[in-house]
């Protein structure tokens, strides 16, 4: 139990659970005290259940980290890998990453089958449209043949009227 005091007020506040766990006195910098208040016994338990020793390894660990907040992040990872090893204690981290891994490949596989039906969609539409432009193309000719045709057969029907009456004066 911590008693501060603060002009006139005194604040009491109990010890961490870590170091209610190691039966010490919990001091004004404890490293564990944001991580492990009242109401967090089990993942104290599953801590010290995972990395033993009255948690002098865990200790020794974020000590040689001089970064606060890598030593913030190293502490809640190692909550969270013993939390996960509680758990499951075959695979713990380890299984739900594979989980997680299989997950992406999965949906990268359905993207990818995505972008594949795209690619021919894409494909088809232009195919349609190449054959339209091909089909217009058609039309205009037929349109320009038939007008061709049409001044051709004028033409020679001209002609053979001139030519019946180039015969009718001879």
């Amino acid at each position: 139990m911590r008693i501060s005091t603060s002009g006139n007020t005194a604040i009491v506040t109990e010890d961490c659970l870590a170091c209610k766990y190691q039966r010490r006195r919990c001091p004004a910098y404890c490293l564990f005290a944001p991580y492990f208040p009242h109401g967090h016994e089990q993942q104290l338990k599953n801590m010290h259940k995972l990395f033993g020793s009255g948690m002098v390894n865990v200790i020794k660990l974020v000590r040689t980290l001089e970064d606060p907040s890598k030593k913030d992040i190293a502490i809640r990872t190692i909550m969270v890998q013993s939390d996960m090893r509680a758990k499951d204690p075959v695979g713990g981290c380890y299984r739900i990453i594979q989980e997680l891994q299989h997950q992406i490949e999965c949906k990268q596989a359905e993207l990818d089958q995505i972008y594949y039906t795209i690619a021919i969609c894409r494909a088809q539409n232009a195919h349609r449209l190449q054959m339209q432009k091909i089909d217009d193309g058609d039309h205009c000719q037929m349109m320009n043949k038939l007008q061709l045709i049409g001044f051709e057969t004028e033409k020679l029907a001209n002609l053979s009227i001139k030519s019946d009456d180039n015969t009718g004066e001879k």
